[in-house]
């Protein structure tokens, strides 16, 4: 979520201020990425040494001054987090255009990330997540209708898909740690609708921590649940295979793009926006991508974050489990391709959204205890709120609790932290387990709160 923050030249650093953003990535510091607080007069020395500017958090920061009375000019600011104005007109691409991928669109400059946030109110995560739960299976039947309806050459119900997108769009605004939870512990399936729904939750929490406005999210989160209904319009035995294939099967499957556009066109009723994004989602920043080999300013920005998060989701589910890479090697795996596959910028902020630990992931703690990410804390994101699911001989434990790690002290005074990310099925912990264990957990928690 987005702090209301300050940029700070670090010359006018004082001891008390909060820093929640450095100019340059988290990852290449050895600061926590939830930020920290300037204690003594040699972190202000270390951060000098290290960085020309900061961000300071506001709200966060123990100073009886006026921050806005500080020196925060800084002169060739290189890491300027914007996007700018693109156009997908005809004469923008070195190749011929297909005529269901012609279109035209201008996206105004777009700040990644605005000083403050217009998503502040949260629902807490034990409400949502029954919530969410319910309304999975909802949403898992509607791409299930609409994948079977496009594969049978018939159209699709367009309300349904709507109001489909604005459920998601809502709890995810309430709370997005339920819905994100959910995507990484549901029925894991490369090949159906499991991934596109996946894909457009984490696409609706990107944007929600971006404070892109509620329009623009519910049609973000149409394109990425359409993006690629037209691979069910491709042989069977190709998808099998798309991992694999070159030469002309790699040119007939790269169609899947242009028949998803050329089919929703068809249909009418959906954006300029929606469109455009499906059109581009397959570009990449250094034009390595398709069907139009489209580069860097001249991919629209929302297409961008659809081909990120996409990514994203196929590193972290491959067709072979063990093939899969956890949520803290996925982080560093996309740092390796900034400016590459994505806009660098655009990377940085999206492992800030969903820290390096995100919601249902598995955890070890230093008590050598197996917890289970349940939500994060805004303002510590190494330190989120867990369930404890095995003990430290590795035992199921007998009674479910969720503790928040940035509050929890042990009774011999030791403060549990995260030392390892662990895969899905380590220690014979799967998703059904772990949802059943949230479930029982989530009674007990709020029966605690009702009598505390």
């Amino acid at each position: 979520m987005a702090v209301n923050s300050k940029k700070i030249q670090v010359d006018a650093l004082v001891q008390g201020m909060y820093v929640s953003k450095l100019d340059r990535p988290w990852i290449e510091t050895s600061y926590p990425i939830e930020g920290f607080y300037l204690q003594h007069s040699e972190d202000i020395k270390k951060i000098s040494q290290t960085c020309r500017f900061v961000y300071i958090d506001v709200d966060l920061t123990k100073l009886h001054i006026d921050i806005n009375q500080l020196d925060t000019s800084v002169s060739s600011d290189t890491s300027s987090l914007s996007i700018h104005p693109i156009s997908l007109k005809q004469g923008n691409t070195p190749v011929q255009q297909e005529d269901s991928l012609k279109t035209e669109k201008t996206v105004l400059k777009h700040e990644l990330k605005p000083k403050k946030s217009l998503y502040i109110e949260r629902v807490p995560f034990e409400k949502e997540f029954k919530t969410a739960n319910k309304l999975y299976e909802t949403i898992s039947q509607t791409a299930t209708d609409v994948l079977s309806k496009v594969e049978s050459g018939n159209y699709f119900d367009i309300k349904k898909v709507n109001l489909t997108a604005a459920t998601m769009v809502d709890s995810i605004i309430r709370n997005p740690d339920a819905f994100l939870w959910l995507s990484r512990l549901k029925e894991k399936d490369t090949h159906s609708h499991n991934r596109s729904i996946r894909a457009s939750i984490w696409a609706i929490a990107f944007g929600r921590y971006l404070s892109l406005p509620k329009k623009e999210l519910t049609e973000l989160s149409i394109a990425v649940l359409l993006a690629n209904i037209g691979k069910a319009r491709l042989p069977r035995e190709l998808l099998a295979k798309s991992d694999e294939l070159g030469g002309a099967e790699l040119s007939v499957y790269q169609k899947h793009v242009g028949i998803s556009v050329k089919l929703l066109k068809l249909m009418g009723m959906f954006s300029e926006n929606t469109i455009a994004t499906i059109a581009s989602h397959c570009e990449r920043y250094n034009g390595s991508g398709y069907p139009r080999k489209l580069s860097q300013d001249n991919i629209i920005f929302t297409a961008q974050i659809a081909g990120l998060v996409y990514y994203y989701e196929k590193i972290t589910n491959q067709r072979n489990s063990r093939d899969s890479l956890d949520a803290t090697r996925a982080m560093e795996h996309l740092y390796k391709l900034r400016n590459i596959e994505f806009q660098k910028e655009l990377i940085e902020e999206f492992i800030q959204s969903i820290g390096i630990y995100p919601a249902g992931s598995l955890i070890e703690l230093n008590s050598k205890e197996i917890a289970v990410i349940v939500e994060q804390n805004e303002h510590h994101r190494l330190l989120p709120k867990v369930m404890i699911l095995r003990d430290n001989e590795k035992k199921p434990v007998k009674l479910f609790k969720i503790i928040d790690l940035a509050t929890f002290e042990r009774q011999d005074g030791a403060c549990p932290k995260i030392i390892n990310s662990i895969p899905l099925g380590s220690y014979d912990i799967n998703s059904s387990e772990i949802i059943n264990s949230i479930q029982k957990a989530d009674k007990n928690w709020v029966m605690k709160k009702l009598f505390s």
